[in-house]
């Protein structure tokens, strides 16, 4: 059975990934244009509240999910 806190943290764990995988294929240069287009902010954005929804998840305990 999975609770909310295992959820929680690994809902964060996603987020972080994706959130500085985004960031790491525009540091690197992939891609034509320099900077930040706007898909990927919307998806830092969505990283962004993923984790929030993950830490009010952790903080909700060991009920089940």
């Amino acid at each position: 059975m999975v609770t909310k806190r295992q959820l929680g943290l690994f809902i964060v764990a996603l987020s972080v990934v994706g959130t500085l995988g985004i960031i790491a294929v525009d540091a690197l240069g992939a891609g034509q244009w320099g900077g930040l287009g706007p898909l990927q902010r919307l998806g830092i954005v969505g990283g962004v509240l993923a984790m929030v929804v993950g830490l009010a998840l952790t903080r909700l305990g060991d009920r089940p999910a």
